[in-house]
């Protein structure tokens, strides 16, 4: 396997001969140690000492809240420099004999990150590729991948210089419409999904080749940006970069967060159609006009936060769903009222009938003769009487993103929120699933009509799935209507 088609930083380390040299938190002396990613994305690494090992870190006292900046360096006769990042030490096991050399002390660690340049020397990156999982194969791909692999053997007969040499070769491949390109602030990129069976532990593997060297904070927000387009959570595994003529220059692997391994659980639901004939279909241009509509208000809508409840909410057991996606919309809301300057009336009464009401309400207070603690209590409770409930903001926001919402989506909307929130007491049933579905097209189409990424979203609350344009509220399911 080449570097350019996996992430292969376990081969890397084992054909530099690569060595520990500074063991930082680990016991030593260390004899080996292996690096690999385990079956739920996370690093992990595991080194063999002595059975007297001795040193590493202090044990943090039980509740102790820190950022672990543990690191331990290795060298390498070849040339790799490599370090591993946030390294806890988790357990150990000592196997002793009455002959040390035999004796043996184990230590597994989890590695947050683990970096690794290739060349001691600069080299130009002219390529970036982000490894990716979750990356599911359902859509129909606009662009295609074509391997081409040429072999080549030749056969030599005798001992003399003279002796006839045979010689032959072939050459196999295939294609096939797997990957998608874009160009998103002037950087041209591929999505591209993998062959299942090329990386170990890894469902549904795929990369994102960036051509130049974008930053890992463009590259993060593109990741993002494309895992709401396509309704599902990609999930980063770490990156690899290349020079002019595709040899390694450096890789970052990192521990993968998968939202709790959730992120495999969840089907591909995209807030919009993708492509304009088939179903799952992807087209170059639709796919575009969405991811950069994202990017583009990333900073104003402050997406990155948004989007990080939004898949949450998701992932979230249903009872406990609704507040989820309450939090994602209110900070959605907040962030484009902010950016935007939209004056949304949020109080019931006018200040001047607001004004005289609270005067005699506080007057009541006073005339009753309560507690001086509970008339302290119920002042500050009148004070707050005519703040709009959130509900109404969103009514308001709503209206000037030209959205329309039926009497049921707006039942629903607040229901799931508030019981979820608040206790829900009784049991998840199929209505409560499909009022979540109506939240979740709630985010939808206000983040669609913010950000002008589509003109169109699917109802998934609705049977048979339609596709309807942003200004069209969901029909009431009793009386069949449209609004």
């Amino acid at each position: 396997m080449y570097s350019w088609e996996w992430e292969d930083f376990e081969d890397i380390i084992k054909s530099h001969q690569t060595v520990i040299s500074d063991p930082g938190p680990l016991k030593n002396p260390i004899r080996s140690f292996v690096i690999e990613r385990d079956a739920e994305l996370g690093l992990v690494m595991q080194t063999r000492g002595p059975q007297d090992a001795k040193g590493g870190a202090p044990t943090p006292p039980p509740g102790t809240v820190r950022h672990n900046m543990d690191a331990v360096t290795f060298t390498s006769i070849m040339g790799l420099q490599l370090v591993a990042e946030g390294v806890q030490p988790n357990a150990e096991r000592t196997k002793y004999h009455d002959d040390p050399t035999i004796g043996e002390l184990q230590q597994d660690s989890s590695v947050y990150r683990l970096k690794g340049s290739v060349y001691p020397y600069e080299r130009v990156t002219k390529y970036v590729i982000d490894w990716l999982a979750n990356l599911d194969s359902v859509f129909l791909w606009p662009d295609n991948i074509e391997d081409i692999t040429e072999t080549k053997k030749t056969r030599k007969l005798g001992s003399d210089s003279d002796g006839p040499v045979m010689s032959a070769s072939s050459t196999s491949g295939g294609n096939g419409r797997r990957c998608v390109q874009l160009t998103v602030d002037g950087f041209t990129l591929f999505l591209c999904c993998s062959e299942k069976d090329i990386a170990k532990h890894v469902d549904r593997p795929g990369y994102i080749v960036y051509l130049g060297n974008p930053s890992d904070e463009f590259r993060d927000k593109v990741r993002r940006c494309l895992s709401f387009a396509l309704g599902m959570y990609l999930v980063y595994l770490g990156y690899s970069s290349f020079c002019e003529n595709w040899e390694l220059i450096h890789f970052d692997a990192v521990a993968a967060y998968s939202l709790g391994g959730k992120a495999f659980d969840l089907g591909p639901m995209p807030p919009s159609p993708l492509g304009s004939q088939w179903e799952w279909e992807i087209n170059r241009e639709v796919l575009s006009r969405a991811v950069n509509a994202l990017y583009n208000n990333y900073e104003a809508l402050n997406f990155g936060t948004v989007s990080w409840a939004y898949w949450h909410a998701v992932a979230a057991t249903p009872h406990i769903a609704g507040a989820h996606y309450g939090a994602a919309i209110e900070s959605l809301e907040r962030a484009y009222l902010n950016t935007n300057g939209i004056k949304v009336k949020r109080a019931l009464l006018d200040e001047q009938p607001w004004t005289a009401l609270q005067k005699e309400l506080d007057c009541c207070i006073t005339q009753a003769n309560l507690n001086a603690e509970v008339a302290k209590i119920l002042g500050s409770k009148i004070s707050k009487l005519n703040e709009a409930p959130q509900s109404v903001v969103t009514d308001n926001l709503l209206s000037n993103l030209g959205l329309t919402f039926g009497d049921r989506e707006s039942r629903a909307a607040s229901l799931v929120r508030n019981k979820s929130a608040h206790g829900k007491d009784d049991e998840v049933d199929i209505e409560w699933i499909r009022n979540l579905h109506i939240v979740r097209i709630r985010f939808h189409r206000m983040l669609l009509a913010m950000t002008s990424a589509s003109d169109h979203y699917y109802d998934y609350f609705t049977i048979g799935r339609p596709t309807r344009g942003l200004a069209e509220c969901i029909p009431d399911e009793i009386s069949e209507k449209r609004c």
